[in-house]
Formats: structure tokens, C-alpha cells, sequence
């Protein structure tokens, strides 16, 4: 912090120094901004930078106000040049907007998606006057985006799919641009068949994600004991549950419960049915252009279910030891120790 500190102090100094001295080094002002302007925008990037704690979450707002200031004295300053018209309301809508998107607010997936939303509407306004067309796309895409980041805080299998169908949304919005620019040169009918074929290709990767997960399986208790050798494993099966609910590693903490049940006598079957919530568990895939946020909420929802699957296969292993109290206890203490750690 006190390096960012010291760099940023050293930057606004020199740059006093140059805009106070401007007829010096070129003859003449050709950048207007006051002291009072630039001295604002130091303190805010400042206040950005020093926040800390739970004053932490405010950090984007004091840069999305000094970003503003930025981008209203370059405005007016090229406004000296050219006829350049921003409206000034919608162009701080749309940074507070960002503000909201990045911040670690509550409720992430609702004050993103509000962000979105004040993003998408701020960015029609201002681009309207420039390009329709330009002002509707980008409207959209924001508004997608919104949507997008409201079911990334739902489990079901709609808002997965929807989630994790930005990529493929993003990917055929830029294969689109650049099928436009490649117009002139597409002749016969080849520029609508690779329109569709685009947009049908995205449509079948989105409608992909919307298959169903699978569930844990809870099994039967059994009356048949594990021998006394499963405690020889205890430890093994403690590493691998450990690096599957971590990491979501699961071909270690398979082969532990199979040399286990192997070792003491069961057939294939039972033990395909022991393995059978390891071997379904399929973590939810991270989106490729997910915010961090919504990257942590997947990730931290992915070891929440390694849990819960890795709870029901020790509740029946416990089951399983049955009367061998050595075993028994070797299990629940693993069970215990999971507990904990969730």
C-alpha cells in the first residue's frame, strides 16, 4: 500500500508540475484542469487506495467519482477542438454502475445484476445519440449480463445453464462482429448461412448447460462388516476425502473405499454401489468470463456439495463397520474431523 501511495503521489506532483508550467515546456496552455480539480481526484484515488477492512467494499466508489472528474476534464477539453457532447449524468450512472458490479457488496448476485442494469440503461443514453444500433447491442449484452449474474446465486438447473451460457453468448456476439466486417467479401448467400450457423451453434452450446446435475445417492445401510483392515486405511481415506473436498480429486478417495470394501470381501456390485455419489459428483463448471465473485460463489457452492456427497458415503461406511468398534470409530472420527472442517 505504501509503495501504491508513494507512486501515486509522485505521479500527481509531476503532473502539477507540467500542467502549472505548460507555457514553459510548449508555449502555450493546452490543457486546461484546475488545482482544486486535480487535488480532488488525488484524494479520491487515494481513499481508494488506503481503505481497508470493512470500509473495503466502498474502495470502487471513490475510484468511479475520480475516473468521472478524469473523464469530464478530458471532455472539456476536447470539447476546445472538436464538437464532442456527453451527457454527464448518464456517464456517472454508468461508473457508479461499474462501482456496484466490482464492489463486494451483499447479496452479490442482486447488486450486480441492479449494476448491470443502471450499466446497460446509462450506456443506451449515451451511445443513442451516436448509433442506434451500437446503443441497442450493448444495451443488451448488459442486460444479459444482468441476468447472467442474478442466477449465478441460484443452485437450479436453469440458473446454472443460464450462468454458464455468457461464454457462449460472448463468443458468437464476436464471431458476429467479425462476420460483419467480413460482409463484402461473404458473396451467394454465405454470409446468412454462417449468420444462422453461428447463431445456431450458440444456441445448442447454451441449451447444453440446461441438463439436469446429478444427485447424491443415498444408500441403503447394510449389515455386513468392513474388517479390521479398513483401519489400515483410515488415514489414507482421511488425506483423500480431504484433497476431494479441496480440490475435488476424487479418483484417490475412490481407490481408498474400493481397497477397503475389496479387501473385505464385498463384491463389485456393492462396491459400485458404495463409489456410485463419488463417481456421479460433477462439480459446476466456472464460466469463462464469470466476475470474481460469481467465481467464488461457484467454487465455494461446488465444495459445499463435495461435502455433503463425501457425508453420505461416510455415513454408510459407518453404517457398514458396523460392530467392529476399531473401524467404526476410525470412520467417525474422519466424519467428525469433516464435519469440523465444513
Amino acid at each position: 500500500m505504501l509503495i501504491g501511495v508513494a507512486t501515486l503521489t509522485v505521479v500527481f506532483v509531476a503532473l502539477y508540475w507540467v500542467l502549472t508550467h505548460q507555457t514553459l515546456y510548449f508555449g502555450k496552455v493546452m490543457f486546461e484542469v484546475s488545482s482544486t480539480t486535480l487535488l480532488t481526484i488525488y484524494t479520491l484515488l487515494l481513499l481508494g487506495l488506503i481503505l481497508r477492512g470493512k470500509a473495503k467494499i466502498l474502495r470502487p466508489f471513490p475510484f468511479a467519482i475520480a475516473f468521472y472528474l478524469i473523464a469530464d476534464t478530458a471532455i472539456f477539453n476536447l470539447q476546445m477542438y472538436y464538437p464532442v457532447s456527453v451527457n454527464r449524468i448518464y456517464l456517472l450512472a454508468l461508473l457508479v454502475s461499474l462501482a456496484v458490479i466490482v464492489s463486494d457488496l451483499p447479496k452479490r448476485h442482486i447488486t450486480s445484476c441492479i449494476g448491470f442494469l443502471i450499466a446497460a440503461f446509462s450506456s443506451y443514453m449515451l451511445l443513442y445519440q451516436y448509433s442506434s444500433l451500437a446503443a441497442i447491442v450493448v444495451a443488451g449484452v448488459l442486460a444479459y449480463f444482468a441476468l447472467t449474474s442474478l442466477a449465478s446465486g441460484f443452485e437450479g438447473t436453469i440458473a446454472r445453464g443460464i450462468a454458464s451460457s455468457r461464454t457462449y453468448v460472448m463468443f458468437a456476439l464476436v464471431a458476429l462482429a467479425v462476420m460483419e466486417f467480413a460482409k463484402p467479401y461473404l458473396h451467394g448467400g454465405l454470409f446468412d448461412f454462417a449468420e444462422w450457423a453461428v447463431l445456431a451453434l450458440a444456441a445448442f452450446a447454451v441449451f447444453r448447460n440446461f441438463k439436469p446435475g446429478y444427485d447424491e445417492t443415498y444408500l441403503e445401510p447394510h449389515s455386513q462388516q468392513i474388517s479390521e483392515r479398513f483401519d489400515e486405511l483410515v488415514i489414507s481415506l482421511e488425506r483423500a476425502a480431504k484433497s476431494f473436498v479441496e480440490t475435488g480429486e476424487k479418483s484417490l478417495l475412490v481407490a481408498c473405499i474400493v481397497k477397503a470394501l475389496s479387501d473385505s470381501g464385498y463384491s463389485e456390485k456393492e462396491i459400485a454401489e458404495m463409489i456410485l455419489p463419488v463417481v456421479n459428483h460433477c462439480d459446476e463448471r466456472v464460466p469463462l468470463f464469470a466476475l470474481p465473485w460469481e467465481r467464488a460463489i461457484v467454487e465455494r457452492r461446488n465444495k459445499s456439495r463435495r461435502e455433503r456427497v463425501l457425508k453420505t458415503v461416510m455415513s454408510v461406511l459407518d453404517e457398514k463397520s458396523g460392530r467392529n468398534k476399531g473401524s467404526c470409530e476410525g470412520v467417525r472420527a474422519l466424519k467428525a474431523r469433516n464435519g469440523a472442517g465444513a
